[in-house]
């Protein structure tokens, strides 16, 4: 009996191993083979890709992979550089569909619970944005015919509207326990801005998941944010005018101070400077300041732009583009850029223009 037992135990256990599974399958059909070019997956790590396989699709499209990871990561599945779809591998099985909502025919993920949490928060995201292009026509209207009212109260309700969506957000990456999603899920919030809660979402992912290479990426992330962080000190800037004479951001110590990262090339940057020339009118003498701090290489470039742009607060650059002194220490990598400066020195704000800068201004002067 015993021995038949044993026999009974063993073979199940070796039935088991022949079974085993060898790694996750992708699997899917795309509509446009090409017959001598490779579907590629990229691993996503650092902001960097890395091809980690690539196969040939069978004449009608069909593929079916697998993928050994030795640990849950975000990937991508590239065809030709024509259609690439996001991915994030971990243990389960994943089909590719035909996206019926993308216009371009892209393809989605089905069988992933990671990615339906990306799904659902890109949802969320496409919400908020429509809501805010209908509220930006109705500022637009307001503004043109003048009726500040209507202004102040479009104003009000996209700050809701923001503070609502953000929330939702947040909500939403908090209940991802234990998946990559709520870590890779936080380029849908203003990181900057939104210090407390990257700080304290790396505290629990290094709990829940402490050997992911995702969580140290995190914990980097939030070391280097810190530094930066509304109510840490503002790091000083000592630059030259365009006269040549050294301005220094410790001289405005005292008033509420706008670093104001930009320059003569950066479109983005030229569109909001009419919104930033009407602050500084409305709330200059009342104790705020703006310091320019221009990304541009050629001074005749830089001076032509703020003659133009009509600035006239305080303008000061190296001409060193991104390898700026002031941009280096600041982590400048895009422009327009912006950090509000309290009167004691310390950070209070980051990235407000538009309305969200009328907000905050009116906010502190009333």
């Amino acid at each position: 009996m015993r021995k038949n037992l044993f026999f009974v135990i063993t073979s199940l256990i070796l039935a088991s191993a022949c079974t085993q599974k060898e790694g996750i399958t992708i699997s899917g059909n795309y509509d446009n083979p090409v017959e001598d070019q490779l579907v590629k997956i990229e691993l996503i790590m650092n902001n960097e890709l890395t091809v980690i396989d690539s196969f040939r699709l069978e004449p009608h499209g069909n593929y079916n992979r697998i993928l050994k990871v030795a640990e849950p990561g975000f990937y991508r599945l590239n065809f030709y550089n024509r259609h690439v779809t996001n991915m994030i591998l971990g243990d389960s099985d994943i089909q590719l569909v035909k996206d019926e909502n993308d216009p371009r025919g892209g393809y989605k993920v089905s069988g992933s619970k990671d990615m339906d949490y990306i799904y659902a928060l890109t949802a969320l995201k496409q919400d908020f944005e429509k809501q805010s292009q209908t509220l930006n026509e109705e500022f637009m209207n307001a503004r043109n015919s003048g009726d500040m009212q209507l202004l102040e109260d479009i104003r009000n309700r996209f700050m809701q509207m923001k503070a609502t969506s953000d929330n939702q957000i947040k909500s939403a990456i908090l209940k991802m326990d234990g998946s990559i999603a709520g870590i890779l899920s936080t380029s849908f919030i203003d990181e900057e801005n939104e210090f407390a809660f990257l700080d304290s979402l790396a505290q629990k992912y290094q709990k829940e998941l402490p050997n992911s290479s995702y969580t140290n990426e995190l914990v980097k992330k939030v070391e280097a944010y810190r530094k930066l962080a509304v109510g840490s000190p503002a790091p000083e800037i000592s630059l030259p005018n365009p006269a040549g004479e050294i301005v220094s951001l410790s001289s405005f110590k005292g008033k509420y101070v706008m670093i104001d990262f930009w320059a003569a090339w950066c479109r983005p940057c030229r569109a909001e400077n009419p919104n930033v020339v009407r602050m500084y009118q409305t709330y200059g003498g009342k104790g705020f300041e703006i310091l320019g701090v221009s990304l541009d290489r050629q001074k005749e470039s830089w001076v032509k732009a703020i003659a133009e742009d009509q600035l006239t607060w305080a303008q000061v650059s190296d001409l060193k583009y991104f390898e700026s002194e002031a941009a280096q220490l600041y982590q400048i990598n895009s422009i327009p850029a912006t950090y509000l400066i309290g009167p004691d020195g310390t950070i209070i704000a980051k990235n407000l223009r538009g309305a969200e800068l009328e907000a905050k201004l009116k906010e502190i002067f009333g």
